[in-house]
């Protein structure tokens, strides 16, 4: 019998640090996106070549994309932070691993210090956003898939790519214009810092 309660105390214990463990993984302003995934499939609710839409709303989103590049590329946390609604969740993830998401204040204390980490590397990182596809778009909502592609330069000497990218965006359109509300970052391959 003493026997078996030990056996029981260390599983309990082998349990509770693995949960420690997981809970530890999880980056602090974070919380497991259980069903989060990145977007591999497209199947088009109607024809992609359609013309029923607002092309200043279009062109208004394609450029609310690529300033999310630029500002994220050269370090601007609150001009990054100011593409996205107050209650924007954004969710990351990499191959193999659980996605974790960001929001409030969580979001903005988390990728505040991820920038300026970076920005102190040494390495410059060029987000190259194309493929930008509306998977849905009414007057106030737009549902978008981007593909792109990380490139770095370290010590402004050595050039790379990093690895392909797979975001998958949604947007609501408010009185000052297009803002993202939820962003899903699922790079095609892990992401050296």
């Amino acid at each position: 019998m003493k026997q078996i309660l030990n056996v029981g105390l260390a599983l309990q214990l082998v349990a509770a640090s693995a949960g420690l463990a997981a809970a530890q993984a999880v980056p602090e302003g974070g919380t497991l996106a259980k069903d989060a995934a990145a977007l591999r499939s497209y199947v088009p609710s109607g024809n992609p070549g359609a013309t029923d839409f607002d092309v200043a709303d279009r062109a208004a989103i394609a450029n609310l994309i690529r300033a999310y590049s630029l500002a994220y590329d050269n370090g601007e946390a609150d001009t990054w932070f100011s593409l996205f609604t107050p209650d924007a969740v954004f969710v990351a993830g990499v191959p193999g691993e659980p996605a974790v998401a960001f929001t409030g204040e969580g979001f903005r204390s988390f990728w505040t210090e991820r920038l300026k980490t970076f920005g102190a590397s040494g390495n410059v990182r060029r987000h190259l956003m194309s493929n930008i596809v509306f998977l849905d778009q009414t007057d106030t909502t737009a549902h978008v898939s981007v593909v792109g592609l990380l490139t770095n330069a370290k010590d402004a000497r050595t050039f790379s790519a990093v690895t392909s990218l797979n975001y998958e965006g949604w947007l609501t359109k408010g009185p000052d214009g297009w803002k993202i509300s939820r962003w899903h970052d699922f790079p095609d391959a892990p992401v050296p810092q």
